[in-house]
C-alpha cells in the first residue's frame, strides 16, 4: 500500500489537521447481478497518474472493508499493477484468475466491469487495457469476456 492512503473517514482524533485529500470511488459488482455499489476512499492529494491508478486497483483487489458474499471479489492471491498511458490504464493480473477462472460468465463481467467503472473514473481515463501474467489474451482462461481490447463503460452497456 502507498503511505497516505485509507479508508474514508480515517482521523487521527488529536485535533491535528491532515494532508490534504481526495475522495475515490470505488465500485463492487453486486453478487448475481450487474448493479454496481460505490465505496468511498481518501487518497493523498499528491497522487496522480500511474501511483493513483495503482492505489485504486489495490483497493479494488484488496475487496471492501467489510468482507461480505454481497459483493463480487476478486480471487484472495490476486495482484494488479497499474500504469497509465493517457486516456488507458494498463492492468497486469497475476495469481489464479490469470491461470484458471472457474465462476461464471456474469461474475466475471462483474469484475472486469467493478475494475472498468472504477478506473475509468478517474479524471481523463476512459479505457482499461487488462492483461494476464504480462501478455494481453483474448479471455480469461476458462473466462468468456473478451480482454484483447480494452475495455470501456460502453464494453457493459445494455
Amino acid at each position: 500500500m502507498l503511505s497516505g492512503c485509507g479508508h474514508r473517514g480515517q482521523s487521527t482524533g488529536s485535533g491535528q489537521s491532515q494532508p490534504a485529500q481526495h475522495q475515490i470511488t470505488v465500485y463492487y459488482c453486486k453478487a448475481g447481478s450487474d448493479s454496481l455499489v460505490a465505496m468511498h476512499y481518501t487518497a493523498a492529494s499528491g497522487l496522480a497518474g500511474t501511483a493513483l491508478a495503482q492505489y485504486v486497483v489495490s483497493q479494488l483487489i484488496s475487496g471492501p472493508p467489510e468482507p461480505t458474499t454481497a459483493l463480487l471479489v476478486f480471487p484472495a492471491d490476486t495482484r494488479a499493477v497499474a500504469i497509465q498511458h493517457e486516456a488507458t490504464i494498463d492492468v497486469d493480473l497475476t495469481g489464479t484468475i490469470a491461470k484458471h477462472y472457474a465462476g461464471g460468465a456474469g461474475d466475471e463481467a462483474g469484475l472486469f466491469k467493478s475494475l472498468t467503472y472504477t478506473l475509468t473514473e478517474l479524471p481523463g481515463v476512459n479505457a482499461v487495457q487488462v492483461s494476464l501474467n504480462g501478455h494481453i489474451e483474448a479471455a480469461l482462461p476458462g473466462g468468456h469476456l473478451e480482454l484483447d481490447e480494452p475495455l470501456t463503460r460502453e464494453t457493459f452497456a445494455q
